[in-house]
């Protein structure tokens, strides 16, 4: 096993071990916590979806497929990659 597969897994199982203990010393407080944390994230949740953020559809215009320029003419200086090179 790896040294940083070790480290790790004793990151990991050190944070579960303080987790547990604090759970069990202070049991209204760690579950207060939990909820406060659970109540703000529903709540920047939902505003995130009012806001239109949250991926939906949108109210913009759908973009056509394909390119937006085309360049046929294979001497031009223009390239395609050049916004508005359409000639």
């Amino acid at each position: 096993m790896s040294l940083k597969t070790r480290l790790a897994r004793q990151a990991v199982r050190t944070t579960a071990h303080t987790a547990t203990a604090k759970i069990t010393r202070k049991p209204i407080r760690s579950l207060t916590l939990l909820g406060i944390g659970a109540a703000l994230g529903g709540l920047v949740g939902w505003l995130i979806g009012r806001s239109g953020g949250g991926g939906g559809q949108s109210d913009l215009p759908a973009r056509p497929a394909g390119p937006t320029s085309v360049v046929t003419n294979v001497n031009s200086t223009e390239r395609a990659s050049e916004p508005g090179a359409v000639s």
